[in-house]
């Protein structure tokens, strides 16, 4: 009987364990709409952590034995879908009957799939992060649980000292699976909106400096492995500063946001559209030839022109002024893109503003686009 203790703690601090590395193996919650690959993967993470569990069993009876095995396959099925649980239940099942094909065997199958089954059942109709969801779940599974031992068990004595010790370590660690991967998965999911929100204007929603900066930085890094055109567009909102002087901060902020909403829907998906601070933003272009984003600046310098920005007491006709550089047409080097950009948007706002101005080296000879 003390080794049936021991055994049966071994296998529930294997799968604490197991379950929280796995946790934290993938940055994003495994559901069952993550790539396949994906789901491939946590099915064999799944089917080691069993197969391990297998290797700490118990032999209570010939041919007879008792391990946690099960509770993979609830977490791949409560959590993962069909994928996982059927690589998990294939794995077990076939594991199982290499050791010998008995009674138990037999038994120890029809477990398997039925857990498989129920928890996919279960978690089909219920809300899948609802307690009441994970004591159904539980209860289910423990119940097969007692059921398989009373038919595998040989004699009433050891059913009851069995039973006293598995059933017990059954619920529980099949409620603490569910417990640890669940607040693993809302942490992930949490730490994501956090991260999504910290990279986000709070006054535009459009992405902010420091996601910018991360984007470009991602961006040279991949240019060392494929070499694309990427096209720098900076835009300053023209004498900004004399609508908050003259109309107040608020109205400030709602130009900025009208602003911002023009900008997004100019740009669409074809850049990586941000505001770096006040009234300066910037769109990104990867892989766009300059020569596409060049009617699309005048496009948006136009948007931006001919209809007035309507506030609370007024309609505000407003320009804007934009300058433009291109790796490595007009920039050989891409850390020079942003200064060049700039250099660009500051001959725009020198030459009268509301245009858009090319880099060039020589400062005499930048193209405006202005028509």
């Amino acid at each position: 009987m003390k080794s049936i203790h021991f055994d049966v703690l071994h296998n529930v601090t294997l799968l604490m364990a197991g379950f929280y590395l796995l946790g934290k193996l993938s940055p994003l919650p495994i559901t069952r709409e993550s790539p396949r690959l994906t789901r491939v993967l946590y099915g064999l993470a799944l089917s080691i952590i069993s197969l391990l569990l297998m290797q700490m069993t118990i032999e209570a009876a010939p041919g007879v034995m008792i391990d946690l095995r099960h509770v993979p396959v609830i977490v791949a099925a409560y959590f993962g879908g069909v994928i996982p649980t059927t690589i998990v239940t294939v794995a077990i099942i076939v594991y199982r009957f290499s050791l010998g094909t008995n009674l138990a065997a037999f038994t120890a199958f029809g477990f398997i799939v039925a857990v498989a089954l129920g928890t996919s059942l279960i978690v089909r109709e219920m809300p899948p992060y609802a307690k009441r969801t994970f004591t159904l779940v539980t209860l289910y599974a423990t119940a097969l649980h007692a059921l398989v031992l009373w038919i595998v068990l040989p004699k009433q004595i050891l059913l009851l000292e069995v039973m006293s010790v598995v059933i017990p370590a059954s619920f529980v660690s099949s409620w603490l699976a569910l417990l640890i991967i669940r607040d693993i998965r809302l942490t992930k999911q949490s730490l994501r909106v956090l991260r999504q929100k910290a990279q986000l204007d709070f006054l535009t929603g459009l992405n902010n400096s420091r996601a910018f900066n991360e984007y470009f930085t991602d961006l040279k890094q991949r240019l060392i492995l494929n070499k694309q055109s990427i096209v720098l567009l900076t835009i300053d909102i023209d004498h900004f500063k004399q609508i908050n002087d003259t109309y107040g901060h608020e109205a400030g902020d709602e130009v900025l946001r009208q602003f911002a909403s023009r900008l997004r829907d100019g740009v669409a998906e074809s850049g990586y559209l941000s505001r770096n601070g006040g009234e300066e933003f910037s769109v990104l272009f990867e892989g766009v030839p300059l020569s596409e984003v060049i009617p699309l600046a005048e496009q948006l310098r136009e948007r931006i022109a001919c209809s007035p920005f309507r506030l609370t007491t007024t309609d505000l006709p407003l320009t804007a002024s934009f300058g433009l550089a291109a790796f490595d047409e007009t920039s050989p080097q891409i850390d020079h893109l942003l200064p060049d950009a700039d250099a660009a948007l500051y001959q725009a706002k020198q030459q009268g503003r509301n245009q858009v101005v090319l880099f060039s080296p020589n400062a005499d000879s930048a193209v405006s686009f202005q028509e």
